[in-house]
Parts: C-alpha cells; structure tokens; sequence
C-alpha cells in the first residue's frame, strides 16, 4: 500500500505541475470595485462633535428606493457595524424576499481613520459607567447624545426615512448599550433587538437601571426581544427579562429566546434572523368566526382547485382534499396576508359584494402573482 500511495502522490505532483502554467496564467487578482464584494450602497465618514472621534456609515437602501420616490422606510440601526453590516443586509435580503419584514433602509455604524482602534472606542462608547479594568469605558452617555444628534438627524435629512419606526440591534457591548438606550431615552426607537447583553457589567447595574426607570415609567412604548446564546449568560438575560415582566409596562411587547448550541458571537446571525422577524412582524387582527363564512369556498387556480376554509378561528387556504394548509391573517377587515406576510392576500368582488376569486402575491418578485376564481 506504501508504495501504490507513493504512486499516486507523484502522479498527482506531476499533474499539478503540468498544471500549474495554465493555473497560472489564468489567474487575475483584481482589485476594482465591480469585482469586489462591496458593502453597503453608500458608506459616509463623520468627525462626531460630540466625541471628537470618526465614524464611518454603512448604507444599505432597499430595492425600491429609487423607484418609490415618495414611499418612507423602517430604519435598522446595526451597532459594531464593521462585523454585522453584511450579514445583517444578507439576512434581510432572504426574509424580505420570503415576505416576512418590510423594505427597510439599514445603517451599519462602525468607526473611520487610521488612527482609530475600533476595540478601543466601542468600550468606551458602547459601556454605561466607567470601571477599573477597561480605562476607556463609560461613554455611553455621549455616545447616545452622537446617535440621537448626529446619526438619526443626518439619516433623516437624507434620506426618506419612517421617522418613527427605528430598530437598534446589538450584540455583546453593542447589546448592553442598546438595553440602556431603551431604559434612558425609550422613544428614540421603536424597537430593540438585545443580543448576548453584558450584564455582568459593574455589580448589575443594568439591574438597577430598569427598577429606576420603572420608579417614574409605568409605560414603555417599544418592542423588545432578548436573545442569549446557549452557552453565554442565559440566566443572566432571563433573569432581567422576569425583572422586567414583573413590571407589567403597558404598550410593551416583550420577548426571550435562546439560540440553541451556540455562545457569544457565533450565534449572532441567528438573533438577528431572529429579532428582525419578531420586531417587523406585521400586526394582525381577529375577526369573527361568522363574517370569515363568506370567504370559504372551491377556487380553481389554473390547473390547481383550492379550498379555503377555517381553521381554529382563522381562514386557512389548502389544495382540495390536504389535510392542512396556509393560515391566512387579517390585516384588516377587507386585506389579509398569507402568515401575516408583507404580501397582501385580497380577495375579489362583483358589483354585488359577493366574493368571486383572490389574488396574492408569492414573493418579492412583482410578477409572481398566484390568482384563483371562486367555483362554489
């Protein structure tokens, strides 16, 4: 066997030496932008005022942006931008597709200049209170102010952003300082997305943080979700996120998941994956058993014949004779949505009122509309 496997390593030295010429010369290193994988649309660099220190902005405008002229977007903050920006952008391209989460303008924010040290500064951007063993940290505060004066206001004079529906996403850090945007200037977002936070942080002050708030704050307008790896501090999380229902805060919608076989950062796709479905997800209405009747029924989709019907209080819509289907949400009285999809379900009626077929588009492609016609 020793002298077949010697054999066999020489033939293949030697093809890869005949090879290597052709390899060789085919091989081009390009460095020009069309050939790269560029991230963002836009990226913009700023000397904050505040902090006397460089940023850099990523950019990521949805697809109908230049088309939609007058239409205004969600925005998703990513903090520690330079790591998340791509695959924040990434994971939303398959969702939206799937129809889950509206078009949205996404901004990475990250830091810009040569002498700037990233590590350096989101310690002391990103942490509340100063402690002994990171010299840096404590900057949150100001850090808030360059975000809430000179972030937000310049993205807003620029571009056609939904002013009030803002999302903040961090992980770690990022995520500690996003929990504590949301207990000192609550309004600034709509939604949170708090992954891995750093709890730990200076004797829980975290802790404390939440039980002064609720002191004077009995309302917390926002939608909120904790994420914590498997194997990071998942007590920790559930613990403040107990804290935080035993508070019992009207108009806050609030929610907990773990990422399952996962730590600190490897799990971070997942959370944002995650925590865009759960903050975006489009808000539905119930309607009575008795005025869904009249929607049920046979409809012949080209080759296929489908049934709609109800399911456990809800419309469902099936191929004749499955066993279970697509449940169909009420968006309003008159629109709905397949899963509560960002696609509109809307059924067709004659001059009399009476439902005569629906139509419903599949995915993000425009052209890809399924459409059926009543037959009984």
């Amino acid at each position: 066997m020793k002298t077949i496997k010697n054999a066999l390593s020489t033939c293949n030295t030697l093809a890869l030496l005949l090879l290597f010429p052709i390899l060789g010369n085919s091989q081009v290193i390009s460095k020009a932008p069309e050939d790269l994988i560029v991230i963002g649309n836009e990226s913009i660099n700023f000397q904050s005022d505040i902090t006397n220190s460089e940023y850099k902005l990523y950019i990521n405008l949805p697809e109908s942006y230049d088309i939609a002229s007058k239409k205004t977007y969600p925005v998703y903050y990513a903090l520690d931008g330079n790591r998340t920006f791509d695959v924040t952008t990434r994971i939303y391209n398959g969702i939206w597709d799937d129809g889950f989460v509206p078009e949205m303008i996404i901004v990475g924010i990250t830091y810009s200049g040569s002498k700037t040290n990233p590590n350096l500064n989101r310690s002391r951007d990103l942490t509340p209170t100063n402690i002994d063993r990171i010299a840096s940290s404590g900057g949150a505060s100001n850090f808030l102010k360059v975000l809430a004066d000179e972030i937000i206001p310049f993205i807003d004079s620029h571009y056609r952003s939904d002013r009030v529906n803002r999302t903040l996403a961090g992980t770690s850090f990022a995520g500690l300082f996003a929990y504590y945007t949301l207990f000192t200037k609550p309004t600034l977002f709509k939604n949170y997305i708090i992954n891995n936070p750093t709890f730990w942080w200076d004797n829980d002050y975290s802790y404390k943080l939440e039980d002064e708030f609720y002191k004077n704050n009995k309302t917390l307008n926002a939608k909120v979700i904790f994420l914590s790896g498997e194997f990071d501090a998942v007590e920790k999380v559930e613990q403040m996120v107990e804290q935080i229902k035993g508070h019992n805060y009207d108009n806050l919608t609030l929610d907990f998941r773990m990422v399952e076989n996962m730590g600190h950062l490897g799990g971070e796709a997942e959370a944002i994956n995650q925590g865009m479905s759960f903050v975006y997800r489009r808000p539905t209405i119930n309607i009575p058993e008795d005025e869904l009747k009249e929607y049920c029924g046979t409809y012949k989709d080209g080759d296929y014949i489908r049934e709609i019907v109800i399911t456990d209080g809800e419309l469902s819509l099936k191929r004749k004779q499955a066993s279970s289907g697509a449940n169909i949400k009420a968006i309003t009285k008159n629109v709905f949505a397949i899963h509560g999809r960002y696609f509109d379900f809307r059924f067709n009626r004659n001059k009399k009122g009476e439902v005569i077929g629906f139509s419903s588009q599949l995915d993000a492609d425009p052209s890809r509309v399924m459409t059926a016609i009543k037959i009984d």
